[in-house]
């Protein structure tokens, strides 16, 4: 990797030169400027070999101006005031008619919550160390079993520096550290193959690998899924109970329930839950949160990418529906709070409602009850994709890793397998909740048109019933 100048200290830009922006400014009712500094480093291995190795650096800033429902967005890949003024102008054009106000960028500093460690700075670690971890995942991978015949690892790890200043005043810097590790392992049977995967992400240095998750339990994990896989049976059809457990089937709630739950769907009415606060859309049993507030975790954020500060929001309070995620535009257009969820992949792109650690709370059942309960059905762990149409609920999701239970015990582990429901539906047969809640640590990515990292959890959950899509061959 080559030498990169790296910026040290604050993104070099001032209040002086902010106001000088927001006075140029003549439309719209609202604006802010975004400015983003991320050095991101890279290592990817296959099979032993190293593929690439890169440090790279994105810097530039975004312009918003908002005037009412309409928005204008432009950016420039600089921190020149000269620059930013040009791409004022693009999004002042776009934004509409509406006259701004002359202000004094800077009057008040946002200052964000303390959520992130860095005990070993990701910008201070070598490419010899990024590599020694790499070797050990590898090893432990390869030693898990002489089936495994390929390993694929990858090592990103990113700090970005965020300085915002908003027409209101405010202005609020930040420094997000992100390590993100994952492993793909592929196991070799007569006439099958099977991959399993694990990893690990969160907002710290690399005390991650020490406090978090071990390289060799990262490798070991995914090469014993891989190897497990190997001897899966045909998955069941029809409808049946399904118990998810804990930490990764979170993702259910992210995409079946998160994404209906963000304003902008409330907003445009294509949602499913459109309408209904206060009345029960879920179980009793089911509270579900979004926090930005869990120091360490993905989807933690000091303050969000419009300044508003971190927040822990109940979404659905014992089956009843309490609240929507929002950013400023949503907030003010539907009359909400401020829930800290305004958040963008980078300068590139304007903020939007996103979720941020998303679960559902835990309940008083112990897990092992929670499977002996269920005299057939399936056992998910992983899930390695799924759809899910906001507007009406309906999802589709298939698990990486899945087992089937008979009389009360999880037995042979499946493969061919889809959950086919309604996220409504599926959470108003909630009918046991677990007390061992887990939040993954997982290398979670949420895309909707741009983005995001976040962060997942759940406890063990059993669904009533639920259609399982497989085969004949699994009855």
């Amino acid at each position: 990797m080559g030498d990169i100048v790296i910026i040290e200290s604050r993104i070099p830009f001032s209040k002086e030169e902010a106001s000088r922006i927001f006075s140029r400014i003549s439309k719209g009712t609202f604006s802010d400027i975004f400015l983003q500094y991320r050095v991101t480093t890279t290592v990817r291995v296959e099979d032993g070999i190293l593929k690439s190795a890169t440090r790279s650096v994105s810097a530039g800033t975004g312009v918003r101006v908002v005037d009412g429902e309409s928005t204008g967005y432009s950016f420039c890949e600089s921190f020149e005031p000269d620059d930013i003024i040009r791409a004022a102008g693009f999004a002042e054009a776009i934004a509409g008619s509406g006259k701004s106000k002359t202000v004094s960028a800077g009057k008040r500093e946002i200052l964000p919550l303390k959520l992130y460690s860095q005990e070993i700075p990701l910008l201070k670690t070598d490419v010899s160390q990024r590599a020694e971890l790499v070797r050990r995942v590898l090893k432990a991978a390869r030693s898990e079993s002489p089936l495994i015949d390929r390993v694929t690892i990858s090592m990103t790890d990113s700090t970005d520096r965020i300085l915002i200043f908003n027409s209101e005043g405010e202005w609020g810097e930040d420094i997000r550290p992100m390590v993100t590790l994952s492993v793909s392992a592929r196991a070799s049977g007569k006439n099958n193959i099977q991959f399993g995967r694990s990893g690990v992400g969160m907002r710290m240095g690399f005390e991650v690998f020490e406090q978090v998750e071990s390289p060799e339990t990262i490798g070991k994990k995914a090469a014993k899924q891989a190897v497990t896989m190997l001897d899966a049976r045909p998955a069941p059809a029809g409808v049946m109970p399904v118990v998810l457990a804990a930490g990764e089937s979170g993702v259910l709630i992210h995409e079946s329930v998160g994404h209906p739950l963000e304003a902008d769907f409330i907003w445009k009415k294509a949602s499913a839950y459109t309408g209904r606060v206060g009345e029960q859309v879920a179980s009793p049993l089911c509270t579900v949160v979004d926090d930005g507030t869990i120091p360490s975790n993905r989807g933690a954020l000091g303050f969000d990418d419009e300044l508003t500060p971190a927040k822990r929001s109940i979404l659905i309070e014992n089956g009843v529906l309490k609240d929507f995620m929002n950013d400023r535009i949503t907030s003010d257009t539907l009359k909400l709070k401020r829930t800290g969820n305004g958040r963008r992949e980078s300068f590139q792109y304007p903020p939007i409602p996103r979720m941020r650690a998303t679960f559902m709370a835990e309940g008083e059942t112990p897990a092992d009850e929670v499977v002996a309960s269920v005299k057939k059905g399936v056992y998910c762990v992983a899930f390695s994709g799924g759809q899910v149409n906001i507007a009406s609920g309906d999802f589709v999701f298939v698990p990486s890793e899945s087992y089937l239970i008979e009389n009360g015990k999880i037995t042979s582990p499946l493969k061919n397998l889809t959950l086919i429901g309604n996220g409504p539906d599926a959470l108003n047969r909630v009918d046991m909740v677990g007390n061992d809640f887990r939040l993954s640590t997982g290398t979670w990515v949420c895309g909707k048109g741009q983005s995001v990292p976040v962060g997942i959890g759940l406890p063990t959950v059993r669904i009533s019933e639920l259609t399982v899509g497989g085969s004949a061959n699994g009855e």
